[in-house]
């Protein structure tokens, strides 16, 4: 068992391993956000309400730039270490 624990650490095994999953599902909210505002953009658009069509669409925005900067993040924190 020394072996083992000599070769792998777990706790920065688990800390990667949760890092992982908070980050996957950050990305997966902002990017279903952006998606949500960009499809109701357009069915708010055409029902003639163009403030609510407005609010989506920002919302919309700020799911796509959400989503690219924790990419951008990440790919920066990879490329640090």
């Amino acid at each position: 068992m020394s072996l083992f624990a000599s070769v792998v650490n777990v706790t920065e095994l688990w800390e990667t391993v949760a890092a992982a999953f908070v980050a996957s599902i950050a990305v997966a909210f902002v990017a279903s956000l952006g998606i949500w505002g960009a499809t109701k953009y357009v069915d708010y658009s055409q029902e003639g309400r163009g403030v609510t069509a407005a609010l989506a669409l920002g919302v919309g925005v700020f799911g796509l730039v959400s989503t690219m900067a924790i990419i951008a993040f990440g790919l920066f924190v990879m490329v640090s270490k």
